[in-house]
C-alpha cells in the first residue's frame, strides 16, 4: 500500500485578484471561491477515499477552503491541523510593489534566486519546507492518503520535492493548480 498527498489549492481569494503584493495571510475567499470550495468538497467526496490526516496552511482562505469542503464532502467533524510550513511563499520585501511580469517569472528560476535579495523567501528555503512536511509525513504514516489544503507556489514545491527540480531551473515553467484544482502525488 502507498501513502497518497492529496494537494488542493485553495479557492479564489482577494489575493488572487490584487496585482502588487501585500501582506495576504488574512485575505479571505471571494464568492467564486466559496463556490470553488464546495465543489471540491463535492470531488473529495466522490472519491471515496478515507484519510489518515487532513492538514491546512494557517493562511485564512486555506483555512476557509478546508472548512468549505470539508462540510460538502460529508466531513465537517473532522479535526484538520494547521502546519506553517504550508504557507505561501514569503514575498515580506516587495510589500507595496507591482512588478513587471519579467521581473515576477525571475523570482521563480533557481539561478537567480538568492538569499540576498531581502524579505523575499528563496526557493530553496520554500522546497525545504515542503521538503521537511512529506519527511515528516512519511515517518508518521505507513500507508494511507492525506489531505492537504494550502497554496499555489507551494504546490510547486511539493512537486519540485516530490518529481525533483524542472530541466528549465525554473520553478516558473511548472503548471500551476488552478484554484481549488487537486494533485495527488504518491509519496512511498
Amino acid at each position: 500500500m502507498s501513502l497518497k498527498l492529496y494537494f488542493v489549492r485553495h479557492g479564489q481569494s482577494e489575493a488572487n485578484l490584487r496585482y502588487s503584493f501585500y501582506d495576504d495571510s488574512g485575505a479571505k475567499l471571494t464568492e467564486k471561491g466559496e463556490v470553488q470550495a464546495a465543489e471540491a468538497g463535492v470531488l473529495i467526496k466522490n472519491l471515496g477515499v478515507k484519510f489518515a490526516a487532513i492538514y491546512c496552511s494557517p493562511y485564512e482562505r486555506a483555512k476557509s477552503t478546508c472548512k468549505i469542503a470539508l462540510k460538502a464532502a460529508g466531513m465537517e467533524g473532522c479535526e484538520f491541523k494547521c502546519d506553517d510550513r504550508l504557507m505561501e511563499r514569503q514575498f515580506d520585501g516587495l510589500f507595496g510593489e507591482r512588478i513587471l511580469r519579467e521581473q515576477y517569472i525571475e523570482l521563480y528560476d533557481y539561478s537567480s534566486d538568492s538569499p540576498e535579495r531581502l524579505g523575499v523567501e528563496t526557493l530553496d528555503h520554500m522546497e525545504n519546507r515542503a521538503r521537511s512536511f512529506i519527511e515528516e509525513l512519511k515517518a508518521r504514516y505507513d500507508a494511507g492518503n492525506i489531505l492537504v489544503f494550502s497554496h499555489g507556489v507551494l504546490g510547486l514545491a511539493v512537486y519540485t520535492v516530490v518529481y525533483g527540480r524542472p530541466a528549465s531551473g525554473s520553478m516558473y515553467d511548472l503548471r500551476l493548480l488552478k484554484n481549488c484544482e487537486m494533485e495527488i502525488f504518491d509519496l512511498k
